[in-house]
């Protein structure tokens, strides 16, 4: 279903019951089936709304295992939190979903959370392939407080494009060999080319296929921004993004969340052809 307005979205998902039946269908495509045993064709109580396991005697809702189960929020409003996230370019704060959907503060921010635990879950299933561009950055991102004060802290975050496909951006402790080659073998697969700019820390990926680079520090000021098809646009224009999203929406974000961040604004991007399908895409994959 391809819902590409926020009016359409109310009005497809302005009751509990509308909600249920598109995330039934979403998640049990072939037919219900037990999330504890696995079994096909549970019985069914509607007195209670809810299905019986035939082998195993577990009952189960259509939330149950799921981001929404036993939350005091109705289904519509996860639902428009959902499709705020997934459709609006630099996301949305906690602040905006707290007037958009009538809750607390705190109530949006956990809600916000819960959302990004299942677009990561959604990146990170297909490893990165092809030509890829790779560049480093830094994120200012608040390690907590000291004396009444924010205290701040520069954290390296690597990212990778894969052309015309999908990204990744992992924070890492310290920008070193061992730590970019683990983030490496964990999402890259099968490479024909890897671009990035001339930091002398990327200089070994030719280690991973073969590696030419762009030198945007040439002397006189006269930079290098493309040679031919070599180049880092994609992921610089990434980069580009998240920055002003982390300026104009958030203004910092903790440490310890920036990943659940850098995660959020992938999905997106990943996705950016299929925006149609985003709001499903996350609901499908709410089964925490």
């Amino acid at each position: 279903m391809a819902i590409k307005s926020r009016e359409e979205a109310r009005r497809e998902f302005s009751t509990q019951h509308k909600c249920e039946v598109h995330l039934k269908r979403l998640r049990w495509p072939n037919g219900v089936t037990c999330p504890k045993c696995g079994a096909n064709h549970p019985g069914y109580i509607k007195t209670r709304k809810l299905w019986q396991c035939k082998a195993c005697r577990y009952q189960f809702s259509v939330t149950t295992g799921t981001i929404f189960h036993r939350s005091k929020i109705d289904l519509p409003r996860w639902f428009m939190a959902i499709w705020a996230m997934c459709h609006s370019p630099k996301s949305i704060s906690a602040k905006q979903l707290e007037r958009e959907l009538g809750v607390h503060y705190e109530t949006a921010w956990r809600m916000a959370h819960q959302i990004r635990k299942a677009m990561k879950h959604d990146i990170f299933e297909d490893k990165l392939a092809g030509i890829l561009e790779v560049d480093a950055g830094v994120v200012k991102a608040d390690g907590g407080h000291a004396t009444g004060n924010v205290k701040f802290q520069a954290r390296d975050v690597l990212g990778i494009v894969e052309r015309g496909g999908s990204l990744r951006m992992v924070a890492i402790e310290r920008l070193t060999r061992a730590n970019i080659e683990r983030v490496f073998r964990e999402n890259v697969a099968v490479v024909e080319e890897i671009y990035s700019d001339a930091c002398y820390k990327l200089k070994f990926l030719d280690a991973f296929g073969p590696h030419k680079t762009i030198n945007h520090m040439v002397a006189e000021g006269t930079g290098e921004w493309a040679k031919g098809g070599v180049h880092v646009n994609y992921v610089e224009n990434a980069w580009s993004l998240f920055k002003r999203a982390l300026v104009g929406m958030y203004h910092h974000v903790s440490a310890k969340k920036l990943q659940a961040y850098l995660d959020e604004f992938a999905f997106r991007y990943s996705h950016r052809h299929e925006k149609g399908k985003l709001m499903d895409l996350v609901l499908a994959r709410c089964v925490v």
